[in-house]
């Protein structure tokens, strides 16, 4: 009897060990696809540093009609931006900081407080 015990606690152990192993995979999963669904990779300099690297994520949306911009930084923080009337420049949504901006050919180029970005006109743009 006393050679079956351990041989029972090991199988009752094997049912966690795989469901385990499964929530890690499918939590693996779906990170992967909440990092698809954050945007595309954008060129930014944030708080004032003047390296660009393509650490922020931007979502493209339409609300009433007009295209809306979501910046989102690698530490969760994130700025919205709109398009002008005539689409030349992007224009802070919301917040204290007000933009500058300027359409240079096929990317807008924008800086917000002390942070830069550079935007595709074009949805989806690959960062070489």
């Amino acid at each position: 009897m006393n050679r079956l015990l351990p041989l029972w606690l090991s199988l009752s152990k094997a049912p966690r060990i795989v469901l385990s192993i499964v929530a890690l995979t499918v939590a693996a999963c779906t990170q992967s696809q909440a990092d698809a669904d954050d945007g595309e990779a954008i060129y930014c300099a944030l708080g004032g540093t003047s390296v660009f690297k393509p650490d922020c994520r931007l979502e493209r949306t339409t609300i009433d009609a007009q295209a809306v911009y979501v910046l989102r930084h690698p530490d969760g923080a994130f700025r919205r931006l709109q398009a002008s009337a005539d689409g030349q420049h992007l224009e802070a949504a919301d917040g204290a900081d007000a933009s500058q901006s300027a359409l240079k050919g096929d990317r807008w180029e924008v800086i917000l407080g002390g942070d830069k970005y550079v935007i595709p006109v074009k949805a989806n743009v690959r960062l070489p």
